[in-house]
């Protein structure tokens, strides 16, 4: 693992929806680029949305979450306010750390280790994004490994196609702000885009006694790319691309109280002064795009990521859980004083440092052809991947003393924590598409072979001599079938559906289990939709069904746990839904070329979530205790809807925009709710009340250079608790402005 791999892989994105390529240096240009189904989603058999480069202009939003939403079948959990570390859901996954969706950075896995240790703790600088592409149901069957809800594809700043470049500015409250340029070119046989990044922030929270509770984040790329020739008899690419990222964040897993929440929803505690997460990532591939022939595309793309992350938090309070403090702050009072800095005491305080590897070569191949009138395309990719999670948690020991916290004891590093997890893994997957007359038949199966290895050294062994060395592996293969279809009934509509089995890893092997290692999850996916397209008016809606043989549930802090990340079976559950997304411009009107348009969105998703099975829970998102049939599923929100109204001229937009979370249950079960107050405890609390924020974003065009842009986040300044996860209730952003321009050149 600490080696490079020699790779082969699956999914090299840029191929699996390309068009016919010809003898041509800009076409292979264009075959590079990495997208899965950009502007040709209306052809998917099954559901896809692919959110553009004008949209994300005009909304103005460095926080994914936001846009995500205006996505039919995403669920979020908000966590820090600005979307750093986003926690996202499709069709009822659960949205933890986004640890059961397949993400990707144009094409390639992102996740620090997606396999071995899939919480998404690094999640790429949504400012340098130019795109973001959304696939569930069974057009999706290509990505993996996480294919029970869907895949999330960001795509990166492109190279351009002359000289051009952009440089953005912005200040705004609580400090933030934002430092953004980037520069590329095309030329004759090479190629280039550079772009730095920075974020900032003072943050929105107010500790006690003072300080920063923001963030800096710096993030550079870059792309050099080499291409034949116009002409050329054999075109082809090759791209060189490298990230390096960086955070410094003040902040915490812990929340609030109920009555601190209601006294001060931004107030973090004087325990929390010294949390922070430290963060750095670094990314090199190498892509490379040949047509040998008409019609045939094949990418191949070797890749290597390293990731440090070491979340350092207070973990007790006067030797009390803060779990156990928050739940019942009265009768553990003292501990609390320690925790808000009232009173002196010790704290356990843990630094969770945690270095991931994660390396692969994927290839791909696309081949499509004529028969009469009858289309195909046969897609035929793999990829050999390995990644690993080398944990080390160190337990020191502060004591708080007049509000401030002083360092008394520093642990032995991993005397908290102390493993390695390794995984390795080749996944393969055959699609071919058929068309005849308008109706698209895709049938496809995957392949996933997959090695878990977990060493776990204890506490005690720093240099990991293995005097008290624990281990446990798992091994397992899936085949994964699929079909789906697309009929285009006319210019405008068309019928998509399919059916697919899903599947998720079942994570580490545990070294304490006494009743076997987790089962892999799997379901069996339906899905059957309708879509309406004309130059006005933009619909499509889709229903949903997820069957799961086995769903399981994990244990982690972050989502309320234990933190030992053990998986387990949770047995059978039923995910069901509908989804609508509906665009229409109100000033449309083709006979007047009416240049004004005032577009209107609407984004609507139904989920029901509940298990099938009863059983006995082991902890994390879902609690610990039994769990009846019947008993609906946590952190999957029924209702969920976002909608906006704009206004667009040559040299104007602006956009107002809403979204409203209806009631989130975070405890399984079929009572009745029991909403956040001063008369129930945290662990009686089973469900979160609905909430509406509103944003608006503007951008005015100076001349053809320059344009000047706002952001209103929460314009109303309504105050909700948007989560009790990870420990405690936690607030959404407070009304916010930012201000700033936009330089082309």
């Amino acid at each position: 693992m600490h080696r490079s791999l020699a790779f082969l892989s699956i999914f090299s994105i840029s191929g699996l929806f390309a068009q016919p390529a010809v003898q041509d240096s800009l076409h292979i240009r264009d075959q590079e680029e990495v997208t899965i189904l950009g502007d040709r989603a209306h052809a998917l058999p099954g559901s896809g949305q692919y959110i553009g480069q004008k949209k994300l202009e005009n909304l103005n939003q460095p926080n994914i979450n936001n846009v995500l939403r205006t996505v039919p079948g995403v669920n979020i959990r908000d966590e820090e306010g600005f979307g750093l570390r986003p926690n996202i859901g499709l069709r009822g996954t659960p949205v933890n750390r986004s640890s059961k969706i397949t993400l990707m950075e144009d094409g390639i896995l992102i996740s620090p280790a997606p396999y071995a240790d899939p919480s998404a703790y690094y999640f790429p600088t949504f400012a340098r994004m130019q795109g973001v592409e959304i696939l569930k149901g069974s057009s999706q069957i290509n990505c993996g490994p996480y294919t029970i809800g869907g895949a999330v594809n960001l795509l990166s700043t492109a190279i351009p196609y002359s000289f051009a470049g952009n440089a953005q500015l912005s200040y705004g409250s609580f400090n933030s702000n934002q430092q953004r340029i980037w520069v590329g070119d095309s030329r004759k046989n090479f190629d280039y885009v550079f772009e730095f990044n920075r974020l900032g922030s003072s943050g929105f929270k107010e500790l006690d006694n003072g300080g920063n509770t923001g963030f800096d984040r710096r993030d550079i790329m870059g792309k050099l790319r080499w291409h034949t020739a116009t002409g050329a008899k054999v075109p082809q690419a090759l791209t060189l691309k490298l990230v390096n990222s960086s955070e410094l964040g003040n902040e915490t897993y812990l929340g609030l109280t109920y009555s601190d929440y209601q006294n001060n929803p931004i107030r973090r505690y004087a325990g929390t002064q010294k949390d922070v997460l430290d963060m750095n990532h670094q990314h090199a591939s190498l892509h490379h795009t040949l047509s040998p022939a008409k019609g045939i595309v094949i990418n191949t793309t070797g890749y290597y990521s390293k990731t440090f992350r070491d979340w350092a938090r207070a973990n007790t309070f006067g030797g009390q859980s803060i779990n156990s403090i928050l739940n019942d702050p009265g009768t553990l009072k003292a501990a609390y004083d320690i925790m808000t800095g009232q009173a002196d005491g010790a704290i356990d305080f843990q630094s969770a440092a945690r270095s991931y590897v994660s390396q692969g070569l994927q290839i791909n191949a696309v081949y499509n052809f004529k028969t009469g009138t009858i289309s195909h395309k046969v897609n035929i990719g793999a990829r050999q991947h390995a990644d690993q999670a080398d944990r080390y948690a160190t337990k020191s020991l502060y004591n708080m003393a007049q509000g401030r916290m002083i360092l008394t004891s520093e642990g032995t590093k991993g005397n908290q924590e102390n493993q390695i997890r390794n995984a390795n893994a080749l996944a393969m997957f055959v699609r071919y598409d058929i068309t005849i007359n308008g109706l698209k038949i895709s049938p496809g199966i995957r392949y996933e072979k997959i090695n878990l290895d977990f060493r776990n050294y204890g506490n005690a062994d720093n240099a990991r001599l293995g005097t008290a060395l624990k281990t446990a592996s798992n091994d397992f293969t899936v085949l994964l079938p699929g079909i789906g279809f697309n009929y285009n009934i006319n210019k405008a509509a068309s019928l998509f559906g399919g059916l697919h089995k899903g599947f998720s890893p079942p994570g580490m092997p545990s070294v304490t289990s006494t009743t076997g290692q987790a089962a892999v999850e799997s379901s069996l996916n339906y899905e059957a939709g309708f879509r309406y397209e004309t130059e006005g008016v933009n619909l499509q809606t889709a229903a949903f069904l997820n069957n799961y043989g086995n769903i399981l549930g994990s244990d982690n802090i972050s989502g309320g746990g234990a933190g030992t990340g053990d998986m387990f079976n949770a047995g059978k559950a039923k995910i069901q839904g509908v989804e609508l997304s509906v665009s229409y411009d109100l000033l449309h009107c083709p006979a007047a070329k009416n240049t004004t348009k005032m577009p209107v969105t609407l984004a609507y998703t139904y989920t029901s979530a509940t298990f099938q099975d009863s059983f006995i829970n082991g902890g994390g998102d879902w609690g610990s205790g039994p769990i009846k049939n019947g008993d609906a599923i946590p952190f999957i929100t029924p209702h969920l809807i976002t909608a906006s109204v704009g206004i667009e001229t040559k040299n104007f937009n602006a956009t107002l925009i809403g979204r409203y979370t209806g009631d989130t249950r975070v405890k399984p079960g079929q009572d009745g709710e029991v909403t956040p107050s001063e008369n129930v405890n945290m662990t009686g609390v089973n469900t979160i009340k609905g909430f509406v924020i509103i944003d608006f974003s503007a951008n005015a065009r100076i001349n053809k250079n320059f344009t000047a842009f706002c952001l209103v986040n929460n314009i109303t300044n309504n105050q909700a608790i948007v989560s009790n996860l990870p420990q405690g209730f936690r607030p959404n952003m407070p009304l916010s402005f930012n201000m700033g321009v936009k330089v082309n050149f």
